[in-house]
């Protein structure tokens, strides 16, 4: 017979066996889990499930085990189109998938032991395609994140910011759809905010202008700025809920025309005007498109500086220009690769960091 002390032993030894394999046993998490962060415009008002349009939003958290998997809904809002997600596990295990159906389980890794692992699931295609909705996570343990306090960078643009047609591959330039060569992650705002160990926002829109858009796009920037997806139709985004960035970028005028430059500056001091009333302390940096061709980034330089001339004026010094000094069109339809947009980032980086420490 065991005695009172082999007794406490055996029963110490069972406890522990029965939490080692509830601690490994899969469990599903909801979307709306407090441990699962979100960095961009979502919309948490539709059930468990947040979603989000805009190129560049993320999702990351930290968990436990060796091996997880993550439920995704994707719109198809075309029916055969899907979006394009970047997978990141321990921030370094990257991988760019497309979504294959409606409802997506994906595999995000498999290890031979368990352990603590940290996941970020960022959204590579722009809103135009659709939303992604984070339906849960599966895994042994979900953990609260560990996050230290970040900057915030937001960066507002059209298809140079959203990163869309730099990403060739997994399909040749030409032979796939517009989507198949968007990559978010790795353009050049998300890059730059990683670089300075900040959040990322990517407020952008394929073919949109400050004054005028192309390819048929009817709005501009300032009639959808306001959006939660960037259409004039949809519901509008809560500000006053949202973290305020550090850094604002702006990069419009790609799509203006070269031949209403006085058009364009009445409407990019009105979007300054507007854009200072929700964020009253944010820095902003307004910057010339990198894929313009000399002659027009001049135009862009002179009128841009004009605006912001103006708006010193007016009181707000909060303000700092930027020019892009070289060409970046070596993509699809002229646009920057991904190799361009971390050159992109390290010009941008090098202006940055002669005012960062003060900003």
């Amino acid at each position: 017979m065991l005695s009172v002390l082999g007794l406490i032993v055996l029963t110490l030894v069972i406890y522990r066996l029965t939490l080692f394999f509830q601690s490994e046993t899969p469990h599903f998490y909801r979307g709306d889990d407090s441990r699962l962060r979100y960095v961009g415009r979502f919309d948490f008002s539709e059930g468990n499930s947040p979603k989000s349009w805009a190129p560049g939003s993320y999702m990351e958290c930290e968990l436990y085990g060796k091996e997880a998997e993550l439920f995704l809904n994707d719109e198809q809002r075309f029916g055969f189109l899907h979006n394009y997600i970047e997978i990141v596990i321990d921030h370094k295990y990257t991988k760019r998938i497309q979504l294959s159906e409606k409802v997506n389980i994906i595999s995000l890794f498999k290890f031979s032991k368990p352990g603590k692992h940290h996941v970020l699931i960022c959204k590579n295609t722009e809103s135009s395609i659709g939303f992604i909705e984070f339906l849960g996570i599966k895994c042994a343990k979900l953990l609260p994140i560990k996050t230290k306090k970040k900057r915030l960078f937001e960066f507002i643009g059209d298809s140079i910011t959203c990163g869309n047609g730099s990403d060739s591959s997994s399909i040749t330039f030409g032979k796939g759809s517009w989507y198949d060569y968007h990559n978010a992650y790795l353009s050049y705002g998300a890059r730059l905010a990683r670089k300075n160990h900040a959040d990322w926002i990517l407020s952008a829109v394929s073919g949109i202008g400050m004054q005028h858009s192309c390819c048929g796009m009817y709005f501009t920037m300032p009639d959808v700025y306001t959006k939660i997806n960037f259409h004039v139709k949809s519901k509008s985004w809560s500000f006053d809920k949202a973290p305020k960035p550090d850094i604002v970028f702006i990069t419009l005028g790609q799509n203006d025309s070269a031949k209403q430059m006085e058009e364009y500056e009445k409407a990019y001091l009105s979007f300054l005007q507007k854009l200072r009333k929700v964020y009253p302390k944010s820095w902003i940096i307004c910057c010339t498109s990198p894929m313009a061709k000399p002659e027009y980034k001049e135009k862009l330089k002179n009128s841009i500086q004009k605006v912001l001339q103006l708006r010193r004026k007016a009181g707000d010094q909060r303000l700092l220009f930027f020019n892009y000094q070289n060409t970046y069109n070596a993509g699809y339809d002229q646009h920057p690769t991904i190799s361009q947009h971390e050159e992109m980032m390290w010009e941008l980086d090098d202006y940055l960091n002669q005012f960062l420490p003060t900003l």
